[in-house]
């Protein structure tokens, strides 16, 4: 049976077996058609261009192998994407685990609503996400062009096409694992995806009306729990 959703996992010779079956059951039932993809290593954007790539549904998405999805999340973002057809893609908000699979804490963003002005931030709007795939093909040459933070410039180019829709409920369970690919990126790295996609985001920010409110009791609050 075909699914409304492509998700593609890289793999690479590194890739913790355990924690890959251990992924592999967690997506089980899961509304979604399983793209297994040789990734690159060294280059998380060949291979994600390669993974969005896989599959025709009209939706796509990824997941990394060491971590695990939550029963419901695909479902979840399809109802918000069927319910706000001007959206580009929708997420859930993660549980952080670590190597044993014991939660640490939420997200720092959990419970937030989307605001583009936040997305300069490489941990925002991180997993469970769903994208719709006539967007994602604009950015397949995009992604080849970098090594890492290829999803973070992805997500900060598709508010171009439409918002991003927050579904607020916890979608994903995100590994702290020593060695993870999130903790290896280089800070020339990380400035340039940033710059990349300012103006997409100031943009988006201008449209939707999206502020900060620095002096929030509520952000104040996740700050300290950082």
């Amino acid at each position: 049976m075909s699914h409304d959703i492509d998700v593609h996992v890289l793999l690479l010779p590194s890739t913790n077996q355990e924690w890959w079956q251990e992924c592999q059951e967690s997506m089980q039932g899961e509304p979604v058609n399983l793209h297994l993809v040789d990734g690159v290593e060294g280059h998380i954007g060949k291979g994600r261009a390669k993974g969005f790539a896989e599959g025709t549904a009209p939706y796509v998405s990824c997941v990394d192998p060491d971590d695990l999805v939550m029963p419901g999340a695909f479902s979840a973002c399809l109802e918000a994407l069927d319910a706000n057809p001007e959206a580009c893609g929708a997420y859930t908000d993660e549980l952080l685990i670590n190597a044993k699979d014991k939660v640490i804490k939420p997200g720092v963003f959990s419970g937030m609503p989307w605001n583009p002005l936040l997305q300069l931030e490489p941990q925002y709007l991180h997993h469970v996400y769903v994208i719709r795939r006539e967007f994602v093909q604009k950015y397949l040459l995009e992604l080849r062009r970098w090594p890492g933070m290829a999803e973070f410039v992805l997500k900060g180019l598709l508010p171009a096409h439409g918002p991003w829709i927050h579904v607020n409920r916890m979608g994903y369970k995100w590994r702290m694992a020593k060695g993870a690919s999130h903790k290896r990126h280089s800070m020339m790295n990380v400035y340039a995806a940033r710059w990349r996609v300012i103006p997409t985001l100031q943009k988006a920010a201008q449209l939707y009306k999206a502020t900060l409110q620095v002096d929030s009791a509520v952000w104040k609050k996740k700050m300290e729990t950082r």
